[in-house]
């Protein structure tokens, strides 16, 4: 090959290689929100569709098992950190509250009440309102940081959200949306329990109810 040759080699080479890493930019948008959510946790009262035989046989993990109760004193959670996939910046602009189905609050089983509670952390908290569509507001109740959105995240600079569930009607699955921004494009990433959406419901106060250590104690 002549040297001419292997110049226009090199160089058409190279017009290639800038020409598909273009392409790839643009086919692949705006960098990717990363999302690591935990479960929905509190220490709160728990309805559980059990029997009272049944409630003394796991007495030991009735109290952190079924369906989590609120309490406007002490809130149960979604807690999320949010962060970008790359060094890109993405401004995460705004939280909504999808409510996947409601319905009538059981008329069988049992409520098993907590007897004590630790601390929490709550790093940006949000209170969520389940007594209705479902709103999502700054909590200023004195835990964490309230402030509301937006929010900008990259690799290196993650936000941690807390979404505090206060208020809710009924039995209740619901789901919890982010909405970001990046190189003016949008794009949501929607928190749901892997699909399930996070239940929660009111209390049932025609239901038995049960304390953790009664359970403990009983024959």
């Amino acid at each position: 090959m002549s040297i001419f040759a292997a110049l226009m080699t090199t160089v058409v080479t190279g017009v290639w290689s800038d020409a598909a890493a273009w392409v790839k930019e643009q086919v692949s948008g705006p960098p990717e929100l990363k999302v690591h959510a935990d479960d929905f946790m509190g220490c709160n009262d728990r309805y559980r569709s059990a029997s009272l035989a049944e409630l003394k046989n796991r007495a030991k993990t009735a109290a952190q098992e079924g369906v989590i109760i609120p309490s406007a004193a002490n809130p149960p959670s979604v807690s999320a950190t949010v962060q970008a996939k790359t060094s890109k910046a993405i401004v995460v602009t705004d939280a909504k509250v999808t409510v996947l189905s409601r319905r009538p609050l059981p008329t069988e089983g049992a409520v098993v009440k907590v007897t004590g509670c630790g601390g929490g952390l709550y790093p940006r908290p949000f209170e969520v309102d389940l007594t209705g569509s479902g709103t999502v507001e700054p909590d200023k109740s004195g835990r964490g940081r309230a402030e509301d959105f937006p929010f900008t995240v990259s690799s290196d600079d993650p936000e941690q959200f807390t979404f505090n569930v206060k208020h809710v009607r009924g039995d209740v699955r619901f789901a919890i949306v982010l909405t970001w921004v990046s190189d003016g494009e949008s794009g949501t990433t929607r928190l749901d329990d892997g699909g399930n959406g996070y239940r929660t419901m009111s209390r049932p106060d025609d239901l038995p109810q049960y304390r953790q250590v009664d359970l403990l104690g009983a024959d």
